[in-house]
């Protein structure tokens, strides 16, 4: 299959993903696997698709396929470890996440996701610089202002 034809189908299928269709974006997922069984981008998006599902065996299985094939892509290992990071595999989340924002160092989704893996482990003050990056780089995600509130509660700063 050509390059612009699985393109072609990626596209479509990230359409269908984001209004909802999973089984209609799986089905082309699986498409552009069936012809070309390694491609990174179908097997992070079908990863993806599976972790929303909650199938997160398969779900970490294609991720790690999909870093395998793409060991700096920031996008699959940021992914990847946010799918550890719910399977309750935090070492590795945090390695992952680590990784992810080596190549990409401001992504305030991946910076907030390894603040919270971090202080899931325990390690609260290593969280607090991660998550105050995070709500600096995107003051208007309440997700990230609360992962940074529960991180100094637990680091000792409550009055913070």
């Amino acid at each position: 299959m050509a390059q612009a034809a699985v393109d072609g189908i990626l596209r479509e299928a990230a359409g269908r993903h984001a209004r909802g269709d999973l089984d209609g974006a799986a089905r082309l997922y699986r498409k552009v696997l069936a012809q070309r069984p390694g491609d990174p981008n179908a097997l992070n998006l079908l990863g993806l698709l599976e972790r929303q599902r909650g199938d997160l065996a398969r779900a970490l299985d294609l991720g790690g396929k999909a870093v395998s094939a793409r060991p700096h892509s920031a996008i699959f290992l940021a992914n990847y470890g946010a799918t550890l990071a719910e399977a309750g595999r935090l070492p590795e989340a945090v390695r992952a996440m680590q990784a992810a924002l080596a190549h990409r160092p401001d992504d305030p989704v991946t910076l907030r996701n390894l603040g919270q893996a971090l202080t899931a482990l325990g390690q609260h003050g290593a969280a607090l610089a991660p998550l105050r990056r995070a709500v600096e780089l995107a003051p208007e995600a309440p997700e990230a202002w609360l992962a940074l509130a529960h991180a100094m509660r637990e680091a000792g700063e409550p009055e913070a």
